[in-house]
């Protein structure tokens, strides 16, 4: 039988192994085969346990010394809601913007499902306008246009 708590714990496993890169085969355990993120491009391309790593794996790519720090955990039966911050530094392109070697900071909520031990779905927000400004892609509210 599977718990609300347990739920909690695989989330934390997840994070650890998968996107602070300790065990990524944990994926193959903890994700299943039909998992799929919402709102997510290459989530048309690929499911389970390779889009899950395949999601860190490209983060990895922009911020490869990214660590998640999950800040808190509110577990609802089959689902589990989570606060989490990544913290790296911008090695890789994004938002068209070549690597600046700043370091950045990313607060995000998702929400999982679960079906019988296994991950199937996550929504997940960010605050990616946030890290655009980290980047230097976007001014900061109340700058000036003009020079």
């Amino acid at each position: 039988m599977t718990t609300s708590t347990d739920n909690g714990d695989r989330v934390g496993r997840l994070f650890d192994g998968v996107w602070n890169g300790e065990d990524p085969g944990v994926a193959d355990e903890l994700v299943d085969p039909a998992y799929v993120i919402h709102d997510r491009e290459l989530a048309e391309e690929l499911r389970g346990p390779e889009l899950y790593r395949a999601l860190a794996d490209g983060t990895r790519a922009v911020f490869p010394d990214m660590r998640f720090a999950v800040d808190d955990v509110l577990v609802d039966d089959d689902r589990v809601a989570v606060r989490w911050t990544m913290t790296g530094t911008h090695q890789g392109p994004m938002f068209g913007l070549e690597p600046t070697g700043r370091e950045v900071r990313l607060p995000g909520l998702e929400i999982d499902r679960f079906e019988e031990g296994r991950l199937v779905e996550t929504w997940t927000r960010s605050d990616m306008l946030g890290l655009a400004e980290q980047l230097g892609a976007v001014p900061w509210a109340g700058e000036s246009s003009s020079g």
